[in-house]
């Protein structure tokens, strides 16, 4: 079996007959110290996060090529949250005709849009928390504009809220105020406040 970590080869020994879970624990025991593995490719074919959990618990072919790829967990975090930014921004952008939308009578098309951006909260509340758990501190007890991001997340949740109570009511005039002045202004808003965090990020 070849082991290679960041495209170096693995001179010294590597327990054969292993599943790929042992052999990532190994890796990370003997070479690795605080950085995490980023990355698995069996035989040149990198495994997406479905395809590694199916994998960590089958033998890893003694014949086979593993090459893995290492990131310091503040490299991760910040471009996880840059990357989260630029999304939010990308949405508000290509959405800015919702309003239009909605009052034009477009309201499954918009409802559609509009269920997208509640999907990006989602992913970004998600992100957060596993950004905080690589770091080992609450990121939502960081500041953005002298107020702690937990409070900002409160906000958002009371927006959307509003949002679900006037879906649910199918109010289309409300809908569109909501995301007129409500929806799209937060995509600007939490595009500014992952790029903050993503800044307060502690190098090395």
């Amino acid at each position: 079996m070849i082991v290679t970590l960041d495209g170096q080869k693995i001179d010294g020994p590597v327990v054969s007959d292993c599943t790929l879970e042992t052999l990532l624990d190994q890796v990370r025991k003997a070479y690795l110290g605080e950085r995490l593995i980023v990355s698995v490719a069996i035989d040149g074919e990198r495994l997406d996060e479905v395809a590694l959990q199916e994998q960590l618990e089958r033998p890893v072919d003694e014949g086979c090529q593993c090459d893995l790829e290492s990131g310091n967990p503040g490299e991760l975090v910040r471009d996880a949250l840059c990357g989260l930014a630029q999304e939010f921004q990308s949405a508000g952008e290509r959405q800015a005709d919702l309003p239009e939308r909605l009052s034009s009578g477009d309201v499954s098309s918009a409802v559609r849009d509009i269920g997208q951006f509640v999907q990006l909260w989602q992913t970004c509340h998600r992100a957060l928390g596993q950004c905080s758990g690589l770091l080992g501190v609450d990121l939502t007890e960081w500041e953005h504009n002298g107020r702690p991001v937990r409070v900002w997340l409160e906000d958002l949740v009371s927006k959307l809220t509003e949002l679900r109570e006037a879906l649910e009511a199918q109010d289309v005039v409300l809908l569109s105020d909501l995301v007129r002045y409500e929806l799209l202004p937060l995509c600007d808003t939490w595009s500014g406040v992952l790029k903050d965090l993503a800044g307060q990020v502690p190098q090395g």
